[in-house]
């Protein structure tokens, strides 16, 4: 059976996402527990591999951050890869830092642009431009 580490991800773009979201998230850094790594792998097969190969970089670099009413203790980082069909990589991550000091990824898949157009037009996915300090 394969092994399914932890993982760190590094720092979230806390200003980025309490600037978008009207949130007020302390600096922390993002973490693939073992169990989420699982989750990933398990349920969602066909989107692992592209998704774990730019998990850090759709952390640190989201084209569109939101929240879902129905998962109000997460919130969502959507970044767009070059895949031809329009798909982009959504993460979700825990509100508040974890036990272990981390905002904890809760699960990362492939979404279509047709999600993504709704969501923006429902106003629960904002597209963000990098800060430039």
């Amino acid at each position: 059976m394969p092994r399914y580490d932890a993982r760190d991800l590094g720092p979230l773009p806390v200003d980025l996402i309490n600037d978008t979201l009207g949130t007020d998230l302390e600096p922390g850094n993002a973490r693939l527990s073992a169990r989420a790594h699982e989750h990933m792998a398990l349920d969602h097969p066909d989107d692992y591999a592209i998704c774990l190969a730019t998990l850090a970089g759709a952390i640190a670099a989201p084209s569109f951050i939101g929240q879902d009413p129905t998962h109000r203790a997460n919130f969502v980082l959507v970044k767009r890869v070059a895949l031809k069909d329009g798909r982009a990589v959504l993460v979700a991550i825990g509100l508040e830092i974890d036990h272990h000091g981390f905002y904890a990824v809760r699960s990362s898949y492939l979404i279509p642009q047709r999600t993504i157009d709704a969501r923006r037009q429902a106003r629960r996915l904002f597209s963000v431009v990098p800060r430039i300090d």
